[in-house]
């Protein structure tokens, strides 16, 4: 089909990409066999080196042994932004598992109902979330879990003096001592034997890797199947768009939520491909998010459009929180307004880099040029090996030519394997290898891509397109 869109690719991006076979926990072992003392993780005061990343992940790995973990078993994390979910995730991957991400303020109910669709039978859980969900777990397959606390990374005594905290704000939970649950630290320890070391799960990368839960393209929440190469092909996607990241020299600042996919890329693995310390923020709150910039200098901010509008508006000078050492913003998920994101580069002096994707696409598939030509109120350009063309709703088949609106249909090595035990809403969505993304969309003769809104049941303009 004809790319338009690559004359505007800047100069050291290649149209297409050799992606290794490769199991997603590699990323990490590769980063600590680089950069073993640098810093991978900044939370709140605690550093995290790689070496000691690894060696937590193999740990939790060999430790998921212990309690009844078989190869290929779903575990779950109920975690948000913290070093527990980087260790638990990576660990089951080293053991050979799928990690089911779940949002830990969601709904009871919907919890609920997505925690017995996937089956899980082990998970990390957010002890300060506790006392909520607690109630719903008889009413699951769940026979294990593992308490993950703040104070498990902090340093002394900020650790003590938290804990504290919590108890004069009646916000410490107490944990139950059971066989069947496990304190994080102390379940780390289980796994301190070694026998992992060196003999991480190889298996296939098209194995899945995660199951993460979105509204889909439609209906209510459903588990994404993404596989290994699905998430190292978007991974390297990404990177090669970036062209002038740094191994072992860059910082980000990772709020997006690890169990979203846009934060599962760019502020989880991308930092790790990347040998970068990646400061882990549970939550966005615009003067703690610009302290935060002015003490750590992050370089990369991967960001949603409702962050880069809070900068904007901020009613006080950027400057002296030193933003300008942050060379790219990037802004994902729903389309940002221009003049939120023009002023937002008047006032720092640097460039607002708008991306789109979806889950299903683990989840980039175009990105404006970061140093190249930008139009404002488009989503992008295709990433390298991406394929994306307009189509008629009706037929979902019929190419529109450019200026034409139609349905945003797209391809490419990370496209989803599928929805979990969902065969025929996988074949609705996906037909020939093209994923069907809902979206009401048109391209003009650069190839550049816009957004209008989503297309109802009947193929016509539906709800505007909702937030990641």
């Amino acid at each position: 089909m004809e790319k338009p869109w690559l004359k505007f690719y800047d100069p050291p991006v290649s149209p297409s990409i050799q992606y290794p076979d490769m199991i997603l926990h590699q990323i990490l072992d590769d980063a600590a066999n680089q950069f073993p003392q640098r810093v991978g993780v900044y939370f709140f005061g605690g550093k995290i080196k790689y070496a000691e990343l690894r060696a937590q992940a193999d740990q939790f790995a060999n430790a998921l042994k212990g309690i009844g973990f078989r190869k290929g078993d779903r575990v779950g994390i109920i975690l948000p932004n913290m070093p527990q979910a980087i260790i638990s995730a990576f660990g089951i991957f080293k053991a050979g598992g799928t990690a089911v991400f779940f949002d830990p303020r969601e709904e009871e109910g919907n919890l609920e109902r997505q925690i017995n669709d996937s089956g899980v039978e082990i998970a990390v859980v957010f002890g300060l979330v506790l006392p909520r969900i607690d109630p719903i777990f008889s009413r699951t397959k769940l026979q294990q879990f593992i308490i993950a606390k703040v104070g498990d990374y902090l340093p002394f005594p900020r650790n003590f003096f938290f804990d504290l905290a919590a108890k004069g704000h009646g916000i410490h939970v107490k944990i139950a001592k059971k066989p069947n649950i496990h304190l994080f630290r102390e379940f780390l320890l289980k796994g301190q034997d070694g026998s992992l070391a060196g003999d991480s799960y190889t298996g296939r990368p098209d194995e899945e890797a995660v199951i993460l839960y979105t509204r889909g393209t439609s209906g209510p929440p459903k588990g994404v199947l993404l596989t290994h190469r699905n998430l190292i092909a978007n991974l390297l996607q990404t990177s090669a768009w970036l062209g002038r990241g740094e191994k072992g020299r860059e910082t980000f600042l990772s709020i997006l939520p690890f169990h979203q996919a846009f934060g599962m890329t760019l502020a989880m693995n991308l930092p790790i491909y990347l040998g970068a310390t990646a400061i882990h923020q549970p939550q966005f709150e615009v003067t703690q998010v610009l302290s935060l910039i002015k003490k750590n200098r992050p370089t990369l901010f991967p960001a949603s459009p409702s962050m880069i509008e809070s900068l904007s508006n901020y009613p006080f000078d950027l400057n002296k929180f030193k933003t300008t050492g942050v060379k790219i913003f990037w802004s994902t998920g729903a389309p940002l307004e221009g003049e939120v994101m023009q002023n937002l580069e008047r006032r720092i002096g640097r460039k607002v880099c708008e991306a789109y994707g979806l889950t299903e696409a683990s989840p980039l598939t175009h990105v404006n040029p970061i140093e190249g030509t930008r139009k404002i109120g488009s989503i992008g350009i295709p990433l390298p090996d991406t394929e994306a063309k307009i189509v008629d709703p009706e037929s979902g088949e019929k190419e529109i030519p450019a200026g034409g609106t139609g349905e945003l249909v797209v391809k490419g090595p990370q496209v989803m394997k599928g929805y979990w035990n969902r065969p025929e809403e996988t074949g609705r969505v996906l037909r020939q290898g093209w994923l069907h993304t809902g979206d009401l969309a048109w391209m003009d003769e650069d190839g550049f891509f816009y957004l209008i809104g989503r297309i109802d049941k009947k193929g016509e303009p539906g709800q505007p397109p909702p937030g990641t």
